[in-house]
Order: structure tokens, then sequence, then C-alpha cells
């Protein structure tokens, strides 16, 4: 059975997102660009990447993006919208890393049709950040 959406009124400013693991295998990332139509060699070549001095192929950037909102929404419930993502890199991520979404509630807006929450959020591999994010996510009342 899928939660309910979140409502703003349960929700603080400050409020820990509850964080979120995924460890890409090469498979994972010849899938994603399948979905996506990316195919530079960099995302799926380990000889390419190895001669490019790389230690395997790189995540897809797009892929971070993916992460945040997928961690935005599958805490906040199936209603929830994403209205704006903007992110940063700061880092290289690799076939075979554990990528880590952290997070936490930056703002709570509230409008007439709907509450808009503003998330921070960290893409950590290890103790390194790889991205990090601001997103607002509108909750219906």
């Amino acid at each position: 059975m899928t939660a309910p959406t979140k409502n703003a009124g349960d929700l603080r400013v400050g409020e820990q997102v509850p964080a979120a693991e995924k460890t890409f295998s090469a498979i994972d990332l010849v899938m994603y660009g399948g979905a996506t139509w990316d195919w530079h060699r960099l995302h799926y070549d380990t000889t390419f990447a190895q001669e490019m001095n790389l230690p395997a192929p790189i995540i897809d950037g797009q892929v971070y993006g993916a992460l945040f909102a997928k961690q935005a929404v599958d805490w906040l419930g199936p209603r929830a919208f994403v209205q704006r993502l903007g992110f940063r890199m700061r880092a290289m991520a690799f076939a075979g890393d554990t990528l880590r979404t952290e997070g936490e509630i930056r703002d709570i807006r509230t409008a007439a049709d709907a509450d808009v929450i503003v998330l921070t959020q960290w893409l950590m591999n290890g103790d390194r950040l790889i991205s990090e994010a601001t997103t607002e996510i509108r909750l219906p009342h």
C-alpha cells in the first residue's frame, strides 16, 4: 500500500529528509543511457573510460537530478510535485559507487492552492560531496 502524501502542517523547517542510497553498476548506466538516449561512451564503456584515465564509466550528471527528485517524492508522497529543481555538480561519480542522498527542509511556504516545501539536498559518495540541490515541492492542501 502506498503511504499517503504528507501534509505541510506536519513538517518543520530543519527537519531531515530520510537518506536514500543507490549503488550504480555498469548495467544501471547502460539502462539509464537507453532511457535518456545519452550514448556517450564515457557512461558505459569501461575500456574507453580507462583510456581517458578514469577509474570506470562516469555516472551521467542527469542521474543526480533524478536521485534528488526521487528522494523528495518518495518521502513526501505520491501527490507531491517537483515544481523546481536546481543542482550543482561538485565531483564525478563512477560505476560501482554508492551514492547517498541527504537533505533537510529549508523553507515552507503556504499559498492558496498548495504548499511549497523547499529542500536543501546533498548527494554524497562516502564523505565526498558529489552534488548539492535546492528542490521545491508542491503539496496539495
